[in-house]
C-alpha cells in the first residue's frame, strides 16, 4: 500500500528516486532544537530588557521577539544542519 501510494503521487523509482525511512524522532537529529535553544537563551539573557517593555504595547514585544529570532544566524543554522548530519 505504501509504495503504491508513492507511485500514485508521482514518485518515479526508475529515474532514481528512492524512499528513505527516517529513524524515530530524536532531538539530536533535529536542527530546530539548537535553534530554539539559542532563541530561548537570548530571551533569558535579555530578561531585564523584556520585563522593562510596556506589556500593553504589542509592537515592542514583537520587535523583541524578532531580535531574538535573528540571534540565530545563517552560520548557526548551517552548523546545526551539519551537526545533525544533514550536510
Amino acid at each position: 500500500m505504501f509504495l503504491s501510494g508513492l507511485i500514485g503521487i508521482g514518485f518515479d523509482f526508475a529515474r532514481g528516486m528512492r524512499c528513505e525511512f527516517l529513524p524515530p524522532y530524536s532531538p539530536d537529529y533535529n536542527p530546530i532544537e539548537p535553534a530554539f535553544a539559542k532563541f530561548k537563551a537570548y530571551i533569558r539573557a535579555k530578561e531585564a530588557e523584556f520585563l522593562a517593555l510596556d506589556q500593553d504595547e504589542e509592537l515592542d514585544i514583537h520587535i523583541f521577539l524578532i531580535k531574538a529570532m535573528f540571534s540565530v544566524t545563517a552560520e548557526d543554522a548551517c552548523g546545526y544542519f551539519r551537526h545533525c548530519g544533514y550536510i
